[in-house]
């Protein structure tokens, strides 16, 4: 996992140095929010970091169609089911004379699909692993902020 900083933001957890080379079957998606601290959290003066982490909830193999549309995606006749979340701690400082620094925490659920090979066989081990490509943070007022965060999600089989 490493840290990066952009505008003056901290973001930790994105692990996008360490994703293999030569997939074949993986999802790359955006996840957009805007969120607003809780009632009982002081408004925010400026963010100073996010700390995030994906987490897969469950998967599960369906079967599906095969064929090629018109944009040119093949499906195979089998799909992954990924559900998961990525979770988030927002740090900040606080609007208040003492500027007293605050976290808040947030989770966002996702579900997303992987067209699996055509010779896919149920029962076959299957390792899903999500990385979290890239997070962009920034305030729109004293109490909400913009959210965009960028996944890979990876599925081999053993």
């Amino acid at each position: 996992m490493s840290s990066v900083l952009r505008n003056f933001i901290e973001i930790e957890g994105i692990n996008s140095n360490c994703i293999p080379e030569n997939m074949t079957a993986f999802k790359q998606f955006n996840i957009e929010e805007t969120t607003c601290l809780p009632t009982v959290k002081p408004d925010i003066e400026q963010i100073l970091k996010v700390v995030a982490d994906v987490e897969v909830t469950r998967t599960r193999a369906i079967k599906t169609p095969v064929g090629t549309s018109l944009e040119g995606q093949t499906l195979t006749g089998w799909k992954l089911i990924i559900e998961g979340k990525v979770n988030q701690k927002v740090q900040y400082v606080a609007d208040l004379p003492e500027q007293p620094s605050h976290g808040a925490h947030f989770s966002v659920p996702f579900n997303t699909f992987v067209v699996l090979p055509e010779d896919f066989v149920i029962g076959t081990p299957i390792t899903v692993t999500p990385f979290l490509e890239d997070v962009y943070v920034e305030q729109l007022d004293r109490r909400c902020m913009f959210k965009n965060i960028t996944l890979l999600i990876t599925v081999e089989f053993c």
